[in-house]
């Protein structure tokens, strides 16, 4: 049968170590300088292992989750209310952002005054996104 190239390498070791572990499962392998190559008869069996090795070997087989798009909560998980909203975050950051600016630039603290800004934006990001209007939980 012909030799069929079953993958190529960056480097030859890497090559030679895959033929190595080839033929540990008792899969005739040689290397030509850093492809790697069977007998066609062997490839899908080559292909197992080399996918075994890598990690891989479920691959094939994955399937994407079944759960659907992304859905707003209906309900607050802790009292049960329907009348929930998202909290908007970004006008109490950009409040804060523009206080820490301008007391940063009249005090001559500007890289003080960024860092803040970074730091709030962080917490800004963490913070809870949805709040429930009847017991005020957030979530």
């Amino acid at each position: 049968m012909a030799l069929v190239t079953v993958t190529t390498f960056n480097h030859a070791d890497d090559a030679e170590l895959a033929r190595m572990a080839l033929e540990a499962e008792g899969i005739g392998a040689s290397v030509a300088g850093v492809r790697l190559q069977v007998e066609e008869g062997d490839v899908d069996a080559a292909d197992a292992v080399l996918n075994r090795l890598s990690g891989m070997a479920g691959a094939e087989y994955a399937t994407p989750s079944d759960a659907g798009p992304w859905q707003p909560p209906e309900s607050c998980p802790s009292c049960g209310a329907n009348d929930v909203a998202r909290r908007q975050k970004w006008v109490a950051f950009a409040t804060f952002a523009a206080f820490v600016v301008a007391i940063g630039y009249t005090q001559d603290a500007t890289l003080l005054g960024f860092y803040v800004v970074a730091a709030g934006a962080i917490f800004t990001l963490v913070a809870a996104s949805w709040r429930c209007r009847e017991c005020g939980y957030t979530w």
